[in-house]
């Protein structure tokens, strides 16, 4: 993700990103992190007005296998069914234009292998130009 989108999610929920300083996936998916967060900072909030406190970082927020992958400490099952949920979106959402997309593999060569085995959530126009099918 781009410095300028990275730093807007770290500014708006410091505590989150106490322990990390970049997320490592396309800027398309900067609106789901956004909902993610807010989600994640509204359980919060709540568990300490209802005197269960806890602490909660990311530790990573990746791109892996063309899925959001996301990393934490102290999630509870509310917070860790958030993330399950924005993880399994992500494979709906391009990571490069946050528009509609798809799991893509990348072509195929003229020998009719992959040109690599690489994976990627990518809509139909961010598929032609990335070079996947």
């Amino acid at each position: 993700m781009s410095p300028e989108l990275t730093d807007q999610l770290i500014n708006k929920y410091p505590e989150q990103f106490k322990n990390l300083t970049y997320i490592e996936c396309g800027d398309g998916w900067y609106n789901l992190l956004d909902s993610l967060c807010a989600t994640i900072q509204n359980q919060i909030e709540r568990n300490a007005k209802n005197n269960k406190p806890n602490i909660f970082f990311w530790s990573q927020l990746k791109e892996k296998f063309s899925l959001l992958r996301a990393y934490c400490y102290g999630a509870d099952e509310y917070m860790r069914g958030a993330i399950e949920m924005a993880e399994s979106m992500s494979g709906n959402i391009c990571e490069i234009s946050g528009e509609k997309g798809r799991v893509r593999k990348q072509r195929k060569g003229d020998n009719g292998e992959p040109i690599r085995a690489w994976l990627k959530t990518l809509s139909d126009k961010e598929a032609e130009k990335e070079g996947y099918l």
